[in-house]
């Protein structure tokens, strides 16, 4: 176990929360060599009781905000369906009430920035994926909606579920004005809730460089107080 003193090393530089993130059971599962399992399901079963090691063990530490990323929950959702999610949900399982469960799921593949023909994820993932996350234990999904726009009625299918929406893009060099972001908030708040609607990059934002990375965040935050 490792992650609960990275985030005792982080959040002791800031009195603002610190938000761990993992790689998920199903992308784990899809990324390791298997010599032993030949079985995705079950060697992702156990991957997911191992990162749930390290989830209850950030929670007791005090962790409040634990992230999984499930990026190939796009690429591939018949899997998804079939036993990621119910994976996840491992990965969650005895997580206390206190602690916000969040799963990022890209939709895009970006190499390196200001390249626009990178591998994306079918158009319709997050549409199929919406109902079974909202029915599941975790309390947060996060979407990515600025490098490709989504049909915002999406957020329709989150009844209970946090909605993280994508506002800015890590793969363009151009930063989004700050009237454009609020623009798109805006257009989602018509589908869902403001109490259940964060403003967030779309995923992380190491390509950008940090003042390129600052910048778009300072346009996100002064977008979001505007609305």
């Amino acid at each position: 176990l490792f992650l609960a003193s990275d985030w005792k090393r982080a959040q002791a530089a800031t009195d603002a929360p610190i938000k761990i993130t993992m790689p998920g059971p199903l992308t784990m599962a899809d990324t390791v060599a298997d010599e032993y399992y030949g079985d995705l399901k079950r060697f992702s079963q156990d991957i997911a009781d191992a990162l749930n090691q390290e989830v209850l063990d950030l929670a007791r530490t005090g962790c409040l905000h634990i992230q999984i990323d499930e990026p190939l929950f796009a690429r591939y959702p018949e899997r998804a369906l079939e036993y990621g999610i119910e994976n996840l949900e491992r990965a969650f399982h005895n997580c206390p009430s206190q602690v916000t469960t969040t799963v990022h799921i890209c939709c895009g593949y970006p190499d390196r920035i200001d390249r626009e023909d990178y591998p994306k994820a079918p158009l319709d993932s997050y549409h199929r994926l919406a109902g079974p996350l909202d029915e599941s234990t975790v309390k947060a999904v996060s979407l990515e909606d600025a490098h490709r726009h989504n049909d915002l009625s999406l957020l329709e299918s989150f009844t209970e579920t946090t909605v993280l929406l994508g506002v800015v893009a890590i793969a363009r060099s151009r930063v989004e004005p700050v009237e454009e972001i609020r623009n798109r908030l805006l257009s989602a708040l018509e589908h869902i809730e403001a109490s259940r609607l964060m403003a967030a990059p779309d995923c992380g934002l190491g390509i950008l460089g940090r003042e390129l990375a600052l910048e778009k965040l300072r346009h996100l935050s002064e977008a979001s107080k505007s609305v």
